[in-house]
């Protein structure tokens, strides 16, 4: 068996069918294998998530469904186990249910996937990138890479995505895929940030916020609402809860930012409404305070709604409470853009699924010929969930094999 790319999936994938018997060549076109594992979680790699398996299906949005059997096959308490196995003991992190090594090292996992490999007897060959895959009539494919020619019974195209770029992400597979054959979902760059259009909180640059609830609209209509921790940049906004969103996102879009929890938003307007009328001469900049916000943003929300801070609340006009209401509840900001693939953590897109059997990840075309990992129109939340997906269907490619 050829598996093209030396990634995680690719790797797992050499693994589990060496563990069957297999003879198995891994080809690289890097100059080392697992590259971009080594840049995962800032270099910790976060490499799955914590909770029942059942609940992973949501964080890959409409396409968990068809991950459920490799998700069942292979969950992340496997995952764990077979770090932990491997001599990579994990920790997870209660607040957000990611797990990392215990080292915080992603260059343990590197290093266990390798160790393991090297134990089995998987070849890996470096700066061996695949430009070819042909069916050959007797020996089931013909791989040619860098000059080379080699038979395979089966392979694996295991290649990744685009994001990253730099690390040798670049798509190679979605060509390799189209050339037998496979339809391929424009990929775009998924797990980005939002640059914002004349983004009126830049100046709070570094400003960050606990579950909050962030809404996407279109056209007035809305998406898709997420709640998590978010990151103001420079010129937009970040962190995993806009990651999230990212996938449902384009330019044009708007958001709204919950900057206060209500799960009543008109009986919360109604209730402040009514509040900013008993506090008579209390200074709009103190009757802030209680939401907990920074005086910063105290001050940004104050000016956007054209109130001085030593206004009294009891005097406000109509519009201007309605406004820093509004302001509180639902933040309104333009997407002018998402980040490119240099900054986003997966790609969304890839080898459509509907021509991949969710059972083995064998092509439904062309018997023999398997994908695992990112190249397949599969991209997770925040949180592990694409290296978890990168396990699963890697474990299930050898599964059925004796």
């Amino acid at each position: 068996m050829i598996v093209a790319g030396a990634g995680p999936a690719g790797l797992f994938a050499a693994l589990q069918a060496a563990k069957k018997g297999r003879s198995v060549l891994a080809l690289e076109k890097q100059p080392q294998a697992g590259r971009k594992l080594l840049l995962t979680g800032s270099g910790q790699c976060n490499f799955t998530h914590d909770g029942p398996i059942l609940d992973f299906i949501d964080a890959y949005g409409d396409h968990g469904r068809w991950l459920k059997p490799a998700l069942f096959h292979f969950t992340n308490r496997d995952a764990v186990a077979f770090f932990r196995r491997h001599g990579v003991e994990s920790a997870t992190v209660k607040e957000t249910g990611k797990i990392f090594p215990e080292s915080r090292k992603a260059r343990d996992i590197l290093d266990a996937l390798l160790g393991a490999c090297r134990d089995e007897g998987v070849e890996i060959k470096l700066r061996q990138g695949v430009s070819q895959i042909r069916r050959s009539e007797g020996t089931g494919f013909r791989v040619a890479s860098n000059g080379e020619s080699y038979a395979a019974g089966s392979v694996v195209i295991a290649t990744g995505g685009k994001s990253y770029p730099a690390t040798g992400s670049t798509g190679d597979g979605y060509a390799l895929a189209r050339s037998l054959g496979h339809a391929i979902v424009p990929p775009r760059p998924g797990l980005t940030p939002f640059f914002i259009r004349d983004f009126s909180l830049a100046d709070l640059a570094g400003t960050s916020f606990k579950r909050m609830e962030v809404s996407l609209w279109r056209r007035d209509r809305k998406i898709k609402t997420l709640a998590g921790d978010l990151v103001v940049t420079h010129h937009g906004i970040s962190g995993p809860v806009v990651h999230n969103l990212s996938r449902y996102a384009v330019a044009g879009d708007r958001v709204t930012l919950a900057l206060v929890s209500a799960r009543q938003p008109e009986a919360f307007k109604q209730e402040a409404w009514a509040g900013m009328e008993r506090a008579g001469q209390v200074k709009a900049g103190a009757w802030l305070k209680p939401f907990r916000l920074t005086q910063a943003l105290n001050r940004k929300l104050l000016n956007l709604a054209g109130i001085r801070p030593e206004e009294a609340v009891g005097q406000l006009h109509r519009a201007k409470r309605q406004t820093l209401l509004r302001l509180l509840l639902e933040f309104p900001l333009t997407i002018a853009g998402l980040g490119g693939f240099d900054v986003a953590m997966v790609t969304c897109g890839g080898v459509c699924l509907d021509e991949v059997n969710p059972k083995t990840m064998e092509s439904r075309l062309v018997p023999g010929l398997y994908f695992a990992g990112e190249v397949l129109d599969i991209d997770g939340d925040s949180g592990g969930y694409d290296l978890q997906a990168a396990w699963s269907t890697a474990a299930l490619v050898s599964a059925r094999w004796t």
